[in-house]
């Protein structure tokens, strides 16, 4: 298998223009898809219809008097403390939620109740909710304190889910993107403070979102870079394995396989060669895209090693079954009198799989029965497998999908074994 393996490796390395597409395209696509689609909402589906409930803790104006009767103790001008006590006014944490959550878009798919902290947690438990959003004490004055003065580390909306799913992380998307623009009109505020001119930017402050810090519990979510580096980055492991079929074509017309048969060769040893290549190629072009875009997106920070094992052992299973349909494209290139019907039914593969597995559509989008699907596909496997790992799933409940995806690589490498020529039948 040695010598086999290092002439399909050195054909890969030779093609250096191929294998510079093959990393800088798919970072360019997690570029684009993080920047260009960074929240899901607007992707409304039938699928992310959900409930939730909003428990409000705080005492809003509680919160303003003691921000106002704070202002007395700053070294500011009387016309300063009036314009923040106007400002502070206009903050309604309640009204700006109920605002974004009654949104015509956002109600086609998202009803949220108002309810006390131990109806909406027992609802919660009973699964007639799939997640609280609270607004805890004290929010008011931290918030303002953080949005107006820029002191303290700010307020946290908290989100608590009892499990983790693609509805809930396009809740906290909401939340992400009502969070990022409270942020951006907080700064605009304080910059016309600055000029004397804070009344004209009330309005500003008033109606836009709530600000601070979001603070998730129950479950850690996945981002849109997230998403998107892991989607691409195992789709184009995937098509590693048409790439390994499509090289094996100019072997079979110049009669290379032919001519290591009648060099006494086994016809395994060929197509272990493959396997052994792809094996290798997917993991490298996995691991490079995934480091190169958690240096870039920051996608993994503070990450433990423990993660970083558990990781690479998903993806490692991923690129087993990689150099398995490489076997298998491989033995229907050698069956089929027609190369490029061979190559026409393995890239044909590859975007059906790459579609239901989700990672050319973000696999939410879906309908159910096809969500369905796309999870026992063994791309859809490691995206959701991944997903899980990062999420905080213990790597013990991951083990049925590990199995699945051992049973894939056993079964598509035998169906390969099987199709492929013998001494006597070429």
């Amino acid at each position: 298998m040695g010598v086999f393996f290092k002439k399909d490796f050195l054909v890969y390395w030779r093609d250096r223009k191929e294998m510079l597409i093959a990393l800088f395209m798919p970072l360019l696509l997690i570029l684009v898809l993080g920047f260009a689609l960074p929240n899901w909402v607007e992707n409304s589906n039938g699928s992310l219809e959900m409930k939730a409930a909003l428990v409000i803790k705080d005492q809003q104006e509680e919160g303003v008097a003691a921000f106002q009767e704070s202002l007395n103790g700053l070294s500011i001008s009387t016309e300063e403390k009036n314009a923040l006590s106007r400002a502070a006014e206009g903050f309604h944490p309640e009204v700006m939620l109920m605002n974004m959550f009654g949104d015509e878009e956002v109600n086609e798919f998202l009803q949220v109740a108002k309810l006390d902290e131990k109806a909406a947690l027992a609802q919660l438990k009973e699964e007639q909710v799939e997640a609280v959003i609270m607004i805890p004490e004290g929010y008011t004055l931290a918030a303002l304190n953080k949005l107006l003065l820029q002191d303290g580390d700010g307020a946290a909306l908290v989100l608590t889910a009892a499990e983790n799913s693609m509805k809930v992380s396009v809740l906290q998307n909401m939340l992400d993107g009502l969070l990022g623009t409270v942020n951006y009109q907080a700064a605009l505020s304080s910059g016309m403070a600055q000029q004397g001119s804070l009344e004209e930017g009330d309005h500003a402050l008033a109606n836009g979102p709530v600000g601070g810090l979001e603070q998730i519990e129950g479950v850690d979510m996945i981002t849109s870079f997230q998403y998107y580096a892991l989607a691409v980055s195992i789709f184009f492991a995937l098509s590693v394995s048409t790439t390994t079929a499509s090289k094996s074509i100019t072997e079979k017309r110049e009669m290379v396989f032919m001519r290591l048969l009648l060099a006494g060769t086994h016809p395994f040893r060929y197509l272990s060669g493959k396997v052994g290549s792809t094996l290798c190629m997917s993991l490298l072009q996995s691991a490079v895209l995934i480091l190169v875009s958690h240096v870039l997106f920051q996608l993994f920070p503070g990450k433990s090693m423990i993660f970083w094992i558990g990781f690479a052992f998903l993806i490692f299973m991923l690129c087993l079954t990689v150099a398995a349909l490489s076997a298998l494209y491989t033995a229907m290139l050698f069956r089929m009198n027609d190369a490029d019907v061979a190559t026409g039914i393995s890239f044909i593969l590859l975007v059906v799989l790459g579609v239901i597995g989700g990672n050319l559509v973000p696999i939410y989008i879906l309908p159910d029965w096809l969500m369905q699907i796309g999870s026992v596909t063994p791309n859809g496997l490691a995206l959701m497998s991944i997903i899980q790992w990062i999420q905080g799933i213990p790597f013990q409940d991951l083990w049925l999908p590990i199995l699945y995806q051992g049973l894939f690589f056993v079964i598509i490498l035998a169906a390969s074994l099987w199709i492929f020529p013998r001494r006597g039948r070429i």
